[in-house]
């Protein structure tokens, strides 16, 4: 060990004790911060800071300097970069002694394992720094313990907080893992207050154990410290988790309310009924859904009987709600019309679209004349021979048709055959007329073989006849699919289902005969069927609760036949404004009738000075059945609002109230989610913090603080 004179920061002259200049310059706090800390000096950072307050023996002991004198003007060789000789204190590190105090403090506090952690870290800091100086192990393992302590006595508040810190979150894991040990969750209360009892005790009589090296009367002081404070966690911890959660909700509802314009009875009451019906945050989808005409007032029973209530009280909230919805209902069928036109176009008139079809097939007679001008004469025998050989068999109406067809192949007034082409077409007519109105199926066999034996021979002896046939075939199958179409949305048996609209649909497109091209049958059952929406709208209108049901239908097969005639897309959302439009209904009915009906009760009971209802639920089955049962629960439920919100005086509150009840803004539903919500603190983990924090109480009550 060697003596260097070193040139301070104060311009004073210092001698120093150290094996070696470098080491000097680093002991004196001005060559300490020129040259930069290092490792060695960080880990002993907190040495000096205690160093006023010790004895020069108790200098001399830690520095290891024992046979020496510590004069004034000498600087210790392990003095950390920042110490000034002249003060004795570190400067400028306030914040880095806090920081290791916390992080120090925590590591330390958690029960029983702290002490081992924290001594730990320590002996694996100083093997580091011993290995990279020329300092022993214990040399560097006591400058570090030295300067915890330091540190601590610097920093007691900060240091006990930290170690509380420590104490519950070492705790409160163990209570997730074991609850029953700690008496939460357990039933009987004399268990629930003895394993919390036995709990504590065990826990804090280890810990003083180990923090007092096996102190027999320090560890018995634990235990039964721990062992008091265990006694009162389940009764103490529960109390406060109640109590914190009751402050943190009223102050939630209180920001809530004020957000809201309402006071915390009215905000209370509004975050009931929308809990009431289990709004969430989906919520805010729901009111997406609802459109622009939604309200909140239609996003639950509860909410709609609040409405209800103020609709049915006197005052500036009643013609809110009221005006409100009378404003909506005004604009239904506008909402729906134009809705309508926009997803699936203007509606046609089927008679216009048939009378089109039949000067279609009129104009196709130019073309019939130019096929017979190049025919040849027919030959109707074989046709005959068949007839009359069928004849002889058949029966009933069956023979009676093919009567009437052998006659029509006659010359007029002669049993002579007639081999005018043109006779042969107009039989062909003829038969098509009889088969519109034949049932018997016999009769319908006979008479379309019939009739393929005319268009055989129309087709030998009329060149070009099945072209111009097949132009007016096409436009005879679109005549059907404007009348298949008005019959999709029917609930009767002779509506397709929805397999077989689909297979309609792909098959009519597809050309008959010698046509070209696909045929126009799917858009004629798109036209037939979209008039017969437009049939239903015009019929029902006024009853959105009828229409929603009669397009819907009670189950998925109108969407799905929707679906294939308009798309998908198109079928959901035609869908969605029926179930909206029903939805608005609804409301209206228990906003309106039902709080008129309250109303009137109220007055009545009003003018005979009687509380008694003379006509409930039960009345209300016997004369409507379920339906009026219904409407009676929906209506007492209205009376139930009524009554509490007689208790709000203000009528200013009443009609902010309505505003929200009426309102379409996500904020405003926001905040009320909010309210209903509450602050979102769980009573049961406060219940164990507070438990963690009164078992900490006693975790080292046995010995004093190190």
């Amino acid at each position: 060990m060697a003596t260097f004179e070193i040139q301070g920061a104060d311009g004073k002259t210092y001698e120093v004790d150290a094996p070696d200049e470098k080491t000097a310059l680093s002991a004196l706090g001005q060559a300490g911060a020129s040259s930069g800390p290092d490792a060695r000096a960080q880990a002993g950072i907190g040495l000096a800071q205690q160093m006023h307050a010790l004895s020069p023996e108790q200098k001399r002991a830690i520095a290891g300097v024992d046979q020496e004198t510590l004069q004034p003007n000498r600087v210790p060789a392990f003095a950390p970069p920042g110490y000034n000789a002249l003060t004795d204190r570190i400067e400028g590190d306030d914040a880095l002694s806090k920081l290791r105090t916390t992080s120090g403090g925590i590591l330390e506090g958690i029960p029983i394992l702290g002490p081992m952690i924290r001594g730990g870290v320590d002996r694996a800091a100083a093997a580091t720094i011993a290995g990279a100086s020329d300092e022993t192990y214990d040399q560097v393992l006591k400058r570090i313990q030295a300067g915890t302590v330091a540190e601590k006595s610097m920093n007691p508040n900060l240091d006990k907080a930290s170690q509380v810190t420590g104490a519950v979150a070492g705790t409160i894991p163990a209570m997730a893992a074991a609850p029953g040990a700690f008496g939460i969750g357990v039933a009987s209360a004399p268990l629930r207050f003895g394993a919390s009892a036995l709990t504590g005790g065990l826990i804090n009589g280890t810990d003083a154990a180990i923090r007092s090296g096996g102190d027999p009367t320090a560890t018995g002081i634990g235990a039964v410290t721990g062992a008091g404070l265990g006694v009162l966690a389940p009764a103490i911890g529960p109390l406060v988790g109640r109590g914190v959660k009751y402050v943190a909700d009223g102050w939630n509802l209180g920001g809530a309310a004020k957000e809201l314009g309402i006071d915390k009875v009215a905000a209370a009451m509004l975050s009931r009924a929308a809990g009431r019906d289990a709004l969430d945050a989906g919520a805010l989808g729901q009111m997406d859904k609802l459109g622009p005409g939604g309200m909140i007032m239609d996003l639950g029973e509860n909410l709609r009987s609040q409405a209800g209530g103020l609709a049915a009280l006197p005052g500036e909230g009643k013609a809110i709600v009221r005006g409100a919805v009378d404003a909506r209902n005004a604009g239904a069928n506008q909402r729906i019309t134009s809705t309508i036109d926009q997803e699936l176009g203007p509606a046609p008139i089927p008679s216009r679209i048939n009378a089109g079809i039949d000067v279609n097939q009129a104009n196709l007679s130019p073309e019939y004349r130019a096929a017979f001008a190049n025919a040849s004469p027919a030959n109707p025998r074989p046709i005959a021979t068949y007839l009359d050989r069928e004849l002889q068999t058949l029966r009933g109406e069956a023979q009676r048709g093919l009567q009437r067809v052998r006659t029509m192949l006659n010359r007029t007034g002669t049993q002579e055959l007639e081999s005018n082409p043109v006779t042969l077409l107009e039989t062909r007519k003829a038969i098509d007329g009889m088969l519109e109105t034949t049932v018997e199926t016999n009769a319908r066999n006979a008479l379309q073989t019939a009739r393929q034996a005319v268009d055989d021979e129309l087709r030998a002896s009329v060149p070009g006849i099945k072209e111009v046939d097949s132009k007016f075939a096409e436009l005879a199958r679109q005549r059907e699919a404007v009348g298949r179409g008005q019959q999709v949305l029917s609930s009767g048996r002779e509506a397709p289902r929805p397999a077989e609209l689909a297979q309609e649909v792909q098959e009519g497109a597809l050309p008959q005969g010698m046509q070209i091209g696909p045929s126009a049958v799917p858009m004629r059952l798109r036209e037939g069927a979209r008039a017969e929406i437009e049939r239903i709208v015009g019929t029902n209108a006024n009853d959105r609760v009828a229409l929603q049901r009669l397009i819907k239908g009670e189950g998925d097969w109108n969407r799905s036949r929707l679906a294939t005639l308009f798309g998908k897309d198109r079928a959901d959302r035609i869908i969605g404004l029926l179930d909206r439009e029903k939805h608005f209904a609804d409301t209206t009915d228990i906003v309106t009738r039902n709080s008129l009906t309250a109303a009137r009760q109220a007055s009545q009971q009003e003018l005979t000075g009687s509380g008694a209802e003379a006509f409930g639920v039960p009345q209300a089955f016997m004369a409507g059945g379920v339906a009026g049962a219904t409407r009676a629960t929906a209506m007492k439920g209205v009376d139930a609002v009524v009554e509490a919100l007689r208790g709000i005086k203000d009528e200013s509150t009443r009609t902010a109230m309505a505003r929200i009840l009426t309102s379409n803004n996500p904020d405003v539903l926001e905040a009320l989610l909010r309210a209903g919500r509450g602050s979102g603190v769980s009573g049961s983990e406060v219940d164990k913090v507070a438990r963690s924090l009164l078992l900490s109480q006693g975790q080292r009550s046995a010995l004093p603080q190190q």
